[in-house]
């Protein structure tokens, strides 16, 4: 049986993920991070490129070396907007698609301006967030095109940089029992690729997505990062530091890198 490999649907995935549309060896299947570690956790998925929050919190974890959505600064596509001063907002519409984002979020608020708001937990779709909330956080696709004429915005991996410095690691591929060392191989293989041939990669992510050549052109190659490296690693950690801080994880999980 062919081992089942999920992902996120978003174009920061594309160059990990183009090598593997390809291969008769695993199956690839889509689906929102939110949704991602019930599929490891059921089985139904050998290894899912889920956020590094559930990573952090939940035990027995495996991830492949190497690998990573990462980014060193700017993000783009993971965005806060707010209808009033950041220092002021007391309630925060999350994106229901997001775990590691929306956590992200809290961390930055309460860090960088000194606030902790009540949260509502949303379909993401900027009107209706911002209709029931001071502020919302959008991921992904949506977070990338998301406008509003009134809202300040907050690309909160511009934000993680100024807070720490460090490289904010979104997600990573995750896996339980089922993720070997020749699976991440492949996965490894399939990055290594997809860095490689970037001129094949950018105009199918373009078609898959709808978005123009160059802004994928630009993102995949400017703002993204793919490695996981020892600074990955600590920003990573130090992610984790701040979730336990705020007690939304009881103590971190160590991460096992296949």
């Amino acid at each position: 049986m062919r081992p089942v490999v999920a992902s996120v649907p978003y174009l920061n995935a594309k160059p990990l993920i183009y090598r593997l549309a390809e291969d008769d060896g695993v199956e690839l299947v889509f689906e929102v991070p939110s949704k991602l570690p019930a599929m490891i956790d059921t089985g139904q998925a050998a290894v899912a490129m889920a956020s590094s929050f559930d990573a952090i919190r939940t035990p027995g974890r495996k991830a492949v070396a190497g690998v990573s959505i990462s980014t060193m600064a700017q993000v783009e596509s993971v965005r806060l907007f707010s209808k009033v001063p950041l220092k002021r907002i007391r309630t925060l519409a999350l994106d229901q698609s997001s775990l590691t984002s929306n956590h992200l979020a809290l961390i930055l608020l309460a860090e960088l301006y000194g606030v902790e708001p009540k949260t509502r937990t949303l379909p993401p779709e900027i009107d209706g967030m911002l209709g029931e909330c001071d502020a919302c956080v959008l991921i992904g696709d949506k977070g990338l095109t998301a406008r509003h004429s009134e809202a300040i915005v907050l690309d909160l991996g511009s934000a993680w940089s100024e807070l720490t410095g460090m490289p904010f690691v979104w997600a990573l591929w995750i896996g339980g029992p089922q993720l070997d060392r020749a699976l991440a191989d492949k996965l490894r293989d399939a990055r290594a690729w997809g860095i490689a041939n970037m001129e094949r990669v950018i105009p199918w992510a373009s078609k898959e997505t709808g978005f123009p050549i160059e802004r994928c052109a630009n993102y995949l190659t400017q703002t993204m990062d793919y490695d996981l490296t020892k600074s990955h690693l600590a920003g990573l950690g130090a992610y984790a530091e701040f979730l336990k801080k705020l007690g939304h994880v009881p103590r971190p999980e160590p991460l096992v890198l296949v």
